[in-house]
């Protein structure tokens, strides 16, 4: 029987709970990313080549901003980190908001950018110190759930504030980033690892790059693979609801939806009752499942066919993401948590910039029925990839992170003799 996902996150300590409470207020206001094409074109009168390079300088200082978060997560601290995020970003968005002239609201703009990220690396990394290893996975399903339900609400408050006044929207936004800013600075301390946490035989590698480790590559071209697949929801797979099948945008926007609903009514209870499997298998079963929805995609042209697609990817991403992220900040040293968690999650802002650039060209060269089985050329050797870092990484002789009572080593999912 599947918990509830509020008894699941009562389970979770409440400097956690706060962590959660916080990011749901603070994608509830996020409205400046759905809406900014629409006030640049709009709102700004700029062409559309001007706003697709401001959009660009904004999109690559985001990536910055995740990278540069892990560092400073790492050397400055989660706490200070996310302050500097939050109130940051904050104050950029109000002043967003306030000003009339492209020429003041551009380089703000591209500043956001570089600001608005950092916390993301911080907030994942004190999820890491706070849990022991067998319920990180559900920590990280709990912090999902709450950006997907809070971004799911704000996109739909976003429309009818957007029709009102495009000031509002940035205002909202800094207003809810403040006030997750004051949850942080009044209730959640520093949680970073002490020198006392880092064994001798693990301070070597603590210090080492994330880059020259093998293990974590080969995770990080999982996540990419996967995560240049997982995109095709937002780029290729409308064109092939309205254009191929003839239906509406609305139906599209319907659709979608589902995911997110989904992730909010079952990530957290699924994640939980999984835990006694082997997290690496669970993540490579999401990946193939991924893999098979979307190869799928273009077998019928009716709306129920499309939403056995969505259902069928959200439930590949249920059982992925949490499993790896719980991998990744057990296999790191504690000391380089926040690099770690930082280049993971990078690969999913490169990879929303690549799909469109790779996928659109080639699914309007070969059509919806021949394009989208490719999705499985992804998927499958994803999948098998992390079933050989079931073996040979995740082990807790070698789990540099790890706490408490380590990740499973029997039940269903594993070998007999592991």
């Amino acid at each position: 029987m599947m918990p509830h996902p509020l008894r699941v996150l009562r389970t979770l300590p409440a400097p956690v709970r706060l962590l959660v409470a916080g990011s749901f207020v603070n994608k509830l206001g996020t409205f400046i990313i759905p809406y900014l094409t629409l006030v640049l074109r709009k709102d700004f009168q700029l062409e559309d080549a001007a706003a697709a390079r401001l959009l660009l300088a904004y999109g690559g200082g985001s990536l910055v901003s995740i990278v540069v978060g892990g560092v400073l997560t790492d050397h400055l601290g989660r706490r200070l980190t996310l302050l500097l995020s939050l109130l940051g970003s904050g104050v950029i968005a109000v002043s967003l908001g306030c000003v009339s002239s492209i020429r003041v609201f551009a380089p703000l703009l591209v500043l956001l950018g570089f600001v608005a990220d950092l916390y993301r690396p911080a907030a994942s990394a004190i999820i890491g110190d706070l849990l022991p290893s067998a319920q990180r996975a559900t920590g990280f399903a709990a912090l999902r759930t709450a950006v997907n339900l809070g971004f799911a609400v704000g996109m739909s408050l976003g429309g009818f504030i957007e029709d009102w006044s495009w000031r509002l929207l940035f205002i909202g936004d800094g207003a809810t980033t403040l006030l997750y800013g004051a949850v942080v600075y009044l209730f959640i301390g520093e949680t970073r690892p002490g020198e006392g946490a880092v064994s001798a035989a693990n301070r070597g590698s603590a210090s080492a790059s994330p880059w020259r480790d093998a293990v974590f590559l080969q995770v990080l071209l999982v996540s990419l693979c996967f995560s240049l697949m997982f995109f095709s929801h937002l780029t290729e797979l409308p064109l092939t609801i309205t254009l191929t099948a003839g239906y509406p945008a609305r139906l599209y926007g319907l659709l979608v939806a589902v995911n997110g609903l989904l992730i909010a009514l079952f990530e957290m209870s699924v994640v939980e009752r999984l835990r006694p499997f082997r997290r690496l298998r669970v993540a490579a079963l999401g990946t193939f499942l991924t893999g098979l929805a979307f190869s799928s995609a273009g077998v019928s042209r009716h709306w129920t066919w499309f939403l056995l697609v969505v259902v069928a990817y959200t439930a590949g991403e249920i059982l992925t993401t949490p499993q790896k992220m719980a991998f990744v900040t057990d296999w790191a040293p504690p000391e380089s948590r926040g690099r770690y968690l930082s280049f993971y999650q990078a690969t999913w802002s490169i990879a929303m910039g690549l799909n469109p650039i790779l996928f659109l060209p080639l699914r309007t060269r070969l059509g919806d029925t021949a394009f989208w089985p490719l999705m499985m050329l992804l998927a499958a050797p994803s999948a098998l990839l992390l079933l050989r870092l079931d073996r040979v990484a995740d082990r807790p002789e070698r789990l540099r992170g790890a706490t408490g009572e380590g990740p499973p080593l029997g039940t269903a999912l594993s070998d007999p003799g592991a």
